[in-house]
């Protein structure tokens, strides 16, 4: 009897890069389908936008679902902030279709794909995390707060944000302060970090809580 395909969903900003996966992926064994919740893998384009809180809120959307960074950028603190957010994996933006395809499955077979420096690096991660007892994540922000939190980590004012969201201002600096609560800093620049490096211990930039 034939093997079903593994089945993928696309999580992407750009129907045209969507478009493409789908059309490919089949010949690399893989089946697309278009919700993450009949998929087996979704994979997760983080190379534009606010993509990780996307990441982020899938996570906590589909707990048992293996996510798959696509499009990452060759650097270890965007690694780092993927895995950290959610992902079981990662595909760098120079990465071909079968590389991809076997990133997929590996996903599937719960299978380290890291480079050995980068397994060595969450390790110590997860060292100093266990030292520091820090146990605050994106992952206790709402939906909401993850989109706010990825603007911030842009480098976006309150009100920049407030257009963006069309929402005002002070919506936006009330959603500033729970989310500093609920990460436990105290500064806007350490929301940043937080959101670079989720379970790390927040660096001390000299950044104003809340800007106009």
């Amino acid at each position: 009897m034939r093997r079903e395909r593994p089945r993928v969903a696309i999580d992407t900003e750009s129907g045209l890069f969507r478009e493409a996966l789908a059309q490919a992926l089949p010949r690399h064994g893989l089946a697309v389908v278009d919700s993450p919740a009949d998929a087996e893998v979704v994979l997760v384009d983080v190379a534009a936008g606010a993509r990780l809180a996307a990441l982020c809120e899938l996570a906590l959307e589909y707990p048992d679902s293996p996510l798959l960074a696509i499009g990452v950028c060759d650097a270890e603190h965007d690694v780092l902030a993927c895995i950290e957010s959610g992902a079981v994996g990662y595909v760098l933006q120079d990465a071909s279709l079968d590389e991809l395809a076997d990133a997929a499955h590996r996903a599937l077979r719960d299978e380290p794909f890291a480079s050995p420096h980068m397994i060595a690096t969450l390790m110590r991660r997860v060292a100093a995390l266990s030292q520091s007892g820090r146990r605050e994540s994106v992952g206790a922000l709402t939906s909401r707060e993850l989109e706010i939190a990825a603007l911030i980590e842009q480098g976006r004012s309150n009100k920049e944000i407030a257009a963006h969201l069309s929402i005002a201002v002070t919506t936006v600096k009330n959603h500033v302060h729970s989310i500093l609560e609920k990460l436990k800093v105290h500064r806007r620049g350490e929301i940043a970090w937080v959101v670079r490096n989720p379970g790390a211990p927040a660096e001390d930039p000299n950044v104003s809580v809340i800007d106009s």
